[in-house]
């Protein structure tokens, strides 16, 4: 199995660490949307979270791996109009692999008066 790695969540953002190195890391304002979905020709249910962020990068969380959980309710509390689990995961584990991704959470650009 591949090495899902491991979500650290702080304060300020959250890392995800691989092969005990840290190899991207983000804060929680640099979150532009976030985007559940089950890669084609995957043969578990497990989930992928899309992490969009400003720069245009991209991380993804394996919903197994550890951090996952916590990542989830931290995001919860500092992401204004994140769909609640419940909301949406059991429909995505009746989507086949490789369906169009859920929209988790998008931010909003800010109103210029």
């Amino acid at each position: 199995m591949d090495d899902l790695g491991r979500i650290v969540v702080v304060a300020a953002g959250f890392a995800l660490w691989k092969g005990g190195r840290c190899i991207a890391a983000s804060r929680w304002a640099d979150i532009r949307r976030l985007r559940a979905y089950r890669p084609a020709g995957e043969t578990t249910d497990a989930v992928r979270l899309g992490v969009d962020l400003a720069d245009s990068t991209v991380m993804e969380f394996h919903e197994a791996a550890p951090g996952f959980d916590l990542f989830l309710d931290r995001a919860s509390a500092t992401l204004p109009g994140l769909l609640t689990f419940a909301s949406w995961h059991p429909a995505l584990l009746l989507a086949p692999p490789g369906a169009e991704a859920t929209v988790i959470f998008e931010r909003q650009p800010l109103k210029r008066r």
